[in-house]
């Protein structure tokens, strides 16, 4: 079994996924809008996302804008748990996702917690074998 994470983000999807992949050194794979989707939307909302994923390594995030008529508040209902392989690795990440962020738990040998600038709830823990 696998489990990916997905987010919903109040109009920021696509900055947030750009802002992610650059991070991880990720690709975004999928970034189609509620205009490509088989819904029928405000035209207002055409831009907005309608389903992305991020694909880095072994780390996948799918997400999309919250719906027309429905806003969503990201926050701690969901937290992403990134497992490093490698000390030097995770610390890049903590440092670079906690610039414009809130360190939630400060990043030690095995755990750190933070708020990203876009409200998402991380933590970084090493690899255990």
């Amino acid at each position: 079994m696998k489990v990916i994470p997905y987010l919903v983000f109040p109009g920021t999807c696509k900055k947030a996924m750009e802002h992610y992949a650059t991070i991880f050194n990720g690709e975004i794979t999928v970034m189609t809008t509620f205009g490509e989707s088989p819904m029928d939307v405000p035209s207002e909302s055409e831009d907005r996302i309608f389903n992305s994923e991020m694909k880095a390594g072994n780390l996948v995030i799918k997400a999309s804008d919250d719906m027309p008529g429905y806003e969503v508040k990201i926050g701690t209902s969901i937290s992403l748990y990134a497992v490093f392989q490698d000390k030097k690795s995770k610390e890049a990440a903590f440092n670079k996702l906690a610039d414009e962020g809130k360190i939630l738990f400060p990043l030690n040998e095995n755990f750190g917690m933070l708020k990203d600038k876009y409200d998402v709830q991380w933590m970084f823990v090493n690899e255990t074998s």
